[in-house]
Order: structure tokens, then C-alpha cells, then sequence
């Protein structure tokens, strides 16, 4: 094998000091490289497994090739951090900086790029919710170059280590073809992206040159962006299917996220203290995960009356606050207590769900294919996120201006966004324009399939609701 597909140096900063005889805790042998081996209770603390050196040429008293002078004192560091946190003497203020990499290293570059990060929004005034920490994509790209890289000087790293083509088989090695086969496109993209930025962050820091990115060497193509789309009709059919099947939460969480545009992350962290009515109706007020910005989510008549009959439904005369998700799974009648929710028991329904929660995101795409499934069929695809680029598509159908459909999806879909930002802020009423537009995208829509239009009144909503149990009043 070439020496380019060899893995990085190690970055080992030169220190001082004697390492005595005694052994050290958590440093191991172990595959082949000496290793510091954090226990569980310290993982869930942010200290993770850190590779050292290979060792040798001489052998220690259990034949294992002789750390070296480097090694030992680097696990010696790396146990005195850990009794820093333990002993309650060091601040943890995010988990990646628990974690110690050699100075210099990519580790140690991306623990202050994240620093940095957080310090340019803290200026701007921006606090991240939970919510969109976790849709964060450095620390999910990190997860790929961690092993890879965390631990090596960034100057050693080469091309082939990201792509390289094995001389035996012939088949694509290295971290991108590795992301693909276990993940995705996507998935790839987004981490070789991360890691381009978090390159620049680096040269910053004078830890490599700016032009010496090893991902240049090939290019980042991006995944073809999807195109499917959900006509009307469709959406009403998934509706009626899940509530006859008594996926009530379900069934509203789709109405509301045809009407609302939203992704399927902010359709399920809806609260009822996010409800707003103007002139023009009931809508949500709230700021997208994503991206952060505000949003209007307006719903119609249709969406509306589903979304009332579920609450009474699935929570009767109990009192929501308003910081619950509206939208549960099936499960058990709630428990007649004053000022509290979750408080289930039964099996209403007798679906896999006994206990009602807040949908998760697992949960949603389970009962969402399993009821697309019932409609439509097994070698249905088309997903609940479709839905926020259908009415897209609709909107534009029916002659929706570019900045009311990003006033309707919160985004920047529209080319300049400062100036989008300064003079046309979100609106209302702009929201509901696209809405109008969606309406007149709709029916031209149906007609270009040469099918019969359905029209979504609440004249439907007493068929659709029917079942076993009665009709909506």
C-alpha cells in the first residue's frame, strides 16, 4: 500500500517531566496502539477513547511493545483532567472541550473552532435552543472525523486518506467512499463541507496553510435533491387512513404540516402556547430549528377542525400547558388531574403504542410509513417532509411570488438575503398571500394529472372523521 494511504502522524507536543513506574489507569494495549480508555461513567462525562502510539522497539513486563516517554505522559494528563472534573474543580461547559487532544492537533483545532463558534453567537446574541444544538452538523461530522483525525497533525494529512483507490481490488477506500456505503450522499457531503470550514478555522489558528486542504484534491458533489411531491387528494387519503386506523395525533400532525409547510421537526415541537389568531384565522408563531428564523405556520379551516377534534380526542378536559407538544401517539385515556399531562393508562386503541408520548422523530417515520403503507402501498416512497416542497410547488403553480414562499417556509429561498431580511421582514399576511396561491396552484396541478380535483372544506371533515366511534359535532 502507498505510504499516502498510511494513517496521519500523530501530533505529539514535546513536554518535560519523568513518567515513574507505577501503572498508569485507562492506559492500555489494545489492538495494536496504546490507548486511553475512558470508563462508561467517564464517557457520559465527554471523555472519549484517545489512540496514542504503537510503541516498541522494546517490551514492557507484559510483552506489550514499551509506551513511550510521550505516551505515558499523555495519559497522565489526560487522568489529571479527569480528576479535575470529578473533584467538581473544572467547568464543563460543553462536552467536546472535557475531551484533551495534543496542542495543534485537529482535535484541538476543532474544540476552538466550536468555541469560536459559540463565542460569535453569544456576541450576536443568539442562544440555540436543545433542539437546534442537536441539528448542529459539526458535531455530527465529527463523529466521522474523530477516528480518523482527531488526534494527528493536520499537516500530514493527505488526499488519500479521504479517497484513494485500493490497488488490489480496485474498489474506492478512504473516509468518503466509507461515509457513502454506511450512510449516504448526504451524509458525505455535509461532513466533507464541515470539514472544509472547520480547515479554514485551522489556518486561522496557523495549524496548516489555507491552500493545503487534502479535501480539495476531489471534488464535493452534492446528492441530486429530490423532487417528490404529494398532490391533495393524496394528502386527504393519508389523513383518512390514520384517523379510521386511530393514528389521531398522527393524522393531525399531517394536516398541519401540509397547511403549515413546516419541516416534520417543527410540525412535532408545536405547542399550544404558539397559537396565534388573527383576522385571517389561527396560525403558529415560532422560529424554525433549522435556521432559526421567525415563522408563520397558518393553517386552513380543514387542518384546523382535524387539529381541534384530535385535542378533544386524545386529551378531553385535561389542560394542556403550553409548553407540551400537541401531537402524541396512540396510547391509553389521560388522567383526570388537575394541570397535568402524561398521566396515561390503558390501551386505547390497542395499537403498539400503550403509552401515549410526544412523538420523536423515530416515531413519527414508523407510524407515518406504516400508515403510508396502508394507503398507498408498499413500494410507496414519498415522505412527510415532501410535503413542505408540494405546497411549495403549488404555490408556485399558482403564481406565489418568490418572497411570499419565503415568508411562508422561514427560509432563504429568495437570492439577496440581506436586503430580503432589512425590507421584507415575515408577515402574515404575506404567509397567507402564498397560501391563496397554493389554493390556484392546486387545482391546476390536478388538472395536469387529468384528474378530479377534491376540494378540502370542512363539508369533507365530517366524512373524513367518521368512524367506529361517530362523527365530529
Amino acid at each position: 500500500m502507498s505510504t499516502r494511504a498510511t494513517r496521519p502522524a500523530l501530533y505529539v507536543a514535546s513536554r518535560g517531566g519523568q513518567v515513574g513506574k507505577d501503572t498508569i489507569r485507562y492506559f492500555l494495549f489494545i489492538n495494536g496502539r496504546w490507548r486511553w480508555r475512558p470508563t462508561r461513567i467517564m464517557r457520559k462525562q465527554g471523555f472519549g477513547l484517545v489512540t496514542l502510539g504503537r510503541g516498541g522497539p522494546g517490551l514492557d513486563a507484559k510483552g506489550n511493545p514499551k509506551a513511550s516517554v510521550e505516551d505515558q505522559q499523555r495519559a497522565i494528563e489526560l487522568n489529571r483532567a479527569w480528576d479535575r472534573v470529578r473533584s467538581g474543580h473544572a467547568s464543563a461547559p460543553a462536552r467536546t472541550t472535557l475531551k484533551v487532544y495534543p496542542e495543534g492537533s485537529v482535535g484541538d483545532g476543532y474544540q476552538r473552532a466550536m468555541a469560536l463558534r459559540k463565542a460569535t453567537r453569544v456576541k450576536a446574541g443568539i442562544v440555540w435552543t436543545k433542539r437546534q444544538e442537536k441539528r448542529d452538523g459539526w458535531p455530527r461530522a465529527w463523529k466521522w472525523i474523530e477516528p480518523k483525525f482527531a488526534d494527528c497533525d493536520p499537516r500530514t494529512i493527505e488526499p488519500e486518506h479521504f479517497l484513494r483507490l485500493d490497488p488490489i481490488t480496485g474498489e474506492a477506500k478512504g473516509l468518503v467512499p466509507e461515509i457513502e456505503a454506511k450512510v449516504s450522499i448526504t451524509e458525505r457531503h455535509m461532513t466533507i463541507k464541515v470539514w472544509r470550514a472547520l480547515w479554514k478555522k485551522m489556518a486561522a489558528m496557523k495549524y496548516c496553510s489555507l491552500d493545503g486542504d487534502p479535501s480539495k484534491g476531489f471534488a464535493n458533489t452534492p446528492p441530486d435533491p429530490r423532487e417528490e411531491k404529494w398532490l391533495r387528494r393524496e394528502v386527504l387519503r393519508l389523513v383518512q387512513v390514520a384517523w379510521r386506523n386511530e393514528f389521531y395525533g398522527l393524522a393531525a400532525l399531517i394536516a398541519v404540516a401540509w397547511d403549515s409547510q413546516l419541516s416534520p421537526v417543527d410540525n412535532r415541537s408545536l405547542t399550544l402556547g404558539q397559537a396565534r389568531r388573527d383576522d385571517g384565522g389561527v396560525h403558529f408563531d415560532l422560529d424554525r430549528t433549522k435556521t432559526g428564523r421567525a415563522a408563520a405556520a397558518t393553517l386552513t379551516q380543514w387542518s384546523l377542525a382535524i387539529l381541534i377534534a384530535y385535542l378533544k380526542k386524545q386529551f378531553g378536559d385535561v389542560e394542556l400547558m403550553d409548553n407540551v407538544p400537541l401531537f402524541w401517539t396512540r396510547g391509553g385515556k389521560p388522567v383526570s388531574r388537575s394541570g397535568e399531562t402524561g398521566q396515561w393508562g390503558g390501551d386505547h386503541g390497542g395499537g403498539r403504542h400503550i403509552v401515549p408520548r410526544p412523538y420523536s422523530e423515530s416515531a413519527l417515520q414508523q407510524d407515518f410509513r406504516e400508515i403510508r403503507e396502508l394507503a398507498f402501498g408498499k413500494s410507496e416512497k414519498r415522505q412527510l417532509a415532501d410535503m413542505r416542497r408540494s405546497g411549495a410547488v403549488e404555490g408556485d403553480a399558482g403564481g406565489g411570488s418568490v418572497e411570499d414562499q419565503s415568508n411562508k417556509m422561514a427560509n432563504t429561498v429568495d437570492t439577496n438575503k440581506r436586503l430580503r431580511r432589512t425590507y421584507n421582514p415575515v408577515n402574515v399576511v404575506s404567509v397567507r398571500r402564498f397560501d391563496q396561491a397554493r389554493a390556484v396552484g392546486a387545482k391546476k396541478l390536478e388538472a395536469a394529472e387529468q384528474r378530479a380535483a377534491e376540494s378540502v372544506t370542512l363539508a369533507s371533515l365530517v366524512t373524513l372523521l367518521k368512524s367506529d366511534t361517530g362523527s365530529v359535532n
